[in-house]
């Protein structure tokens, strides 16, 4: 019976990996994409999960509330920050800082996973 557990266990930990990985480069590809209409750079090539916390989406259900930050570039040399905010598998706020000053982009319909 203690197999059981441990493979389920196992298994559990696999699917959460799996799609942590999945809403990452979900993330990575739309911050590409702002970087493509801000003309900047996605330094790195990478963005890093730096908050993970529990909230209420507007349907009354609790959800992940994933904050993952990452840098940009305008030429090579100067580095810029922004962060994208998911509420489940949802774009909720994108925030880019680039040479012209702070850049809020919110989604009034945003982008999902599915």
């Amino acid at each position: 019976m203690d197999i059981i557990f441990l493979l389920l266990g196992i298994l559990i930990l696999t699917v959460v990996w799996f799609e942590s990985l999945r809403i990452r480069e979900f993330v990575i590809k739309h911050c590409k994409q702002l970087c493509r209409e801000s003309d900047l750079q996605l330094l790195d090539q990478t963005v890093a999960l730096v908050s993970l916390t529990l909230k209420r989406a507007d349907d009354g259900n609790l959800r992940l509330l994933r904050r993952f930050q990452f840098e940009v570039s305008e030429n090579g040399v100067d580095r810029f920050s922004g962060y994208v905010s998911l509420l489940g598998n949802s774009i909720i706020e994108s925030h880019l800082e680039g040479p012209d000053g702070q850049n809020t982009f919110h989604q009034s319909r945003p982008p999902s996973l599915h």
